[in-house]
């Protein structure tokens, strides 16, 4: 089984956490499990980033941070498996118009294989 390793920046590793399905079989749900541990943030990045979710007007919740590490990356170890199911979920998302502009990086790195 291969590993790969990409640079993911704070926009993205948010971006994928919610592509990630939130059901499937029980060896999806533990491939999800283990990525979503990779990819959320730990205590002292969120205190480095000044990381906090806010309430906007129209209700929603979001996630800001400071700006100064707006395109600060990280290293995130993605498995085989993993990768086939982001890559799923984000030609899904296209084939039904649903991509957003924040998920465009991770659609060129994930399906068009750009990775930087």
């Amino acid at each position: 089984m291969s590993v790969i390793k990409l640079k993911l920046n704070i926009l993205e590793r948010i971006s994928l956490l919610n592509v990630l399905p939130h059901e499937g079989s029980i060896i999806t749900l533990r491939i999800m499990r283990e990525l979503q541990s990779k990819l959320s943030f730990t205590e002292e990045e969120l205190k480095k980033y000044k990381m906090k979710n806010t309430q906007s007007p129209d209700g929603r919740t979001t996630i800001t941070w400071d700006e100064d590490f707006s395109l600060k990356e990280t290293d995130i170890e993605i498995g085989e498996a993993a990768t086939g199911i982001i890559v799923n979920e984000l030609k899904k998302l296209d084939s039904q118009n649903r991509l957003r502009m924040e998920m465009l990086s991770l659609y060129e790195k994930f399906v068009e294989g750009k990775a930087n």
